[in-house]
């Protein structure tokens, strides 16, 4: 693949909806994820080659969805410094118990894709029903294996983003999360249906700074990292100086 020209260094990464990405900051965080993984490092090189296509392709967009959310979902594991990073949960085993388990009792529970009345009635308690234990059971390791995943999720995200699990919702992993799952909307078009292209700009304009600041502080350099607190630093000064809160 010919590499884009690099242009010169810019303080604020290029847009999405201008183009022209591979400024000198990138190439910088390109070369970061080379030291960490070839592979992740190819991904983030084919989302930005493919984001800055001209004219930008709904098709362009896919590309660098797959490639931004593999590569969100990966990297903790290749960084490894923030301990045993659990592993993503397989809902897949426990679902098809559920609906195998129900097959085997519908002479009890009735078709599968028929519903069953819920609610209150409205002169009378809340209905309910007799099931079999091991109907139960299989209910049970769904809603277990949800709850694993949801929790590996948030541990996951926050080695990546914090470099460390935190199991407690935290704000900067928030952040990271609504910025990856902008580029994970974005993976599978509906069928039938155009991508409103100008939307999905607008919103992974938004999101790429953001993951990409949080890659440049978990894989920079640590003197890169130091330059940007300074910049913030002296910005400080300079309000502090000229009287502003």
């Amino acid at each position: 693949m010919t590499e884009p020209p690099v242009p010169p260094e810019s303080p604020k990464p290029a847009s999405v909806a201008v183009g022209d990405l591979w400024d000198e900051r990138r190439w910088r965080l390109l070369e970061a994820l080379e030291r960490q993984s070839e592979l992740f490092a190819g991904l983030y090189r084919r989302a930005i080659t493919a984001l800055n296509e001209r004219p930008l392709t709904p098709d362009a967009i896919v590309v660098a969805g797959h490639c931004i959310r593999d590569l969100a979902n990966g990297l903790p594991d290749v960084i490894g410094d923030a301990g045993e990073i659990p592993a993503y949960v397989d809902m897949s085993a426990p679902t098809q118990l559920l609906a195998a388990v129900w097959d085997n009792n519908q002479d009890h529970l009735g078709p599968l894709h028929t519903p069953i009345p819920t609610g209150a009635p409205p002169d009378g308690p809340e209905r309910v029903m007799a099931v079999p234990t091991a109907l139960v059971e299989a209910a049970r390791k769904v809603a277990a294996a949800s709850r694993t995943a949801t929790e590996n999720n948030r541990r996951r995200r926050s080695a990546l983003a914090l470099g460390r699990q935190e199991p407690r919702p935290d704000a900067t992993v928030k952040l990271f999360d609504k910025s990856v799952r902008a580029f994970e909307i974005v993976r599978h078009p509906g069928r039938g249906r155009e991508i409103d292209l100008d939307a999905a700009i607008a919103r992974i304009d938004q999101a790429l700074p953001v993951i990409e600041a949080t890659l440049e502080a978990r894989v920079g350099r640590f003197f890169e990292s130091v330059e940007d607190l300074m910049d913030v630093i002296s910005a400080a000064n300079k309000r502090t100086e000229g009287g502003q809160e």
